[in-house]
């Protein structure tokens, strides 16, 4: 097997090495229906987060150079699309023929499409993923299943004490 090294060719911080042993070791303890629950649950508290933000507040942009909160509803909904795509192909027993999602996915709609639309194209795509999920076996043999090529991205802690994204790719 290949070592995964990061995107720029540096060695794998000891957090992304820890991200992949925990997928690894969840992948067997978690079935279709509890990640359903999960992404369940997670869509509705992002879904009853974002009913409270105002079309103004969404545009507003507090860090320059961030993402404000449209842009990131449309990140998360484009997110989420793609993502039920891979798994649909996955679900089927053959591997996604698109390229990755990565981790910057944006369809450009955050910064010119209205509030309301942003928030219902959330809805769609949770809505999209939780029905998939719900139609999924509960119980999978994942040994010779297809896999999807993922960017992954892992927050690790430099030299100085701060933080930074460390990205690299992973089946």
């Amino acid at each position: 097997m290949l070592e995964i090294t990061a995107v720029d060719g540096s060695p794998l911080a000891p957090e992304s090495v820890q991200m992949l042993e925990y997928l690894k070791n969840r992948v067997n303890e978690l079935a279709a229906s509890g990640i359903c629950e999960r992404i369940r649950a997670a869509a509705a508290d992002l879904e009853n987060a974002v009913a409270g933000v105002s079309a103004a507040e969404s545009r507003l942009r507090p860090i320059a150079g961030k993402w404000n909160i449209a842009e990131t509803v449309d990140h998360i909904s484009q997110t989420q699309i793609r993502g039920t795509e891979e798994l649909r192909h996955l679900l089927s027993g053959r591997r996604p023929p698109l390229p990755p999602v990565y981790e910057a996915l944006r369809s450009g709609a955050g910064e010119w499409a209205s509030w309301d639309t942003l928030v219902s194209e959330l809805k769609d795509a949770n809505r999209a993923m939780i029905e998939l999920l719900e139609s999924a076996p509960n119980q999978a043999e994942f040994a010779n299943a297809p896999t999807v090529r993922t960017v992954v991205v892992a927050l690790r802690k430099l030299e100085d004490g701060s933080t930074a994204p460390q990205l690299f790719f992973a089946d």
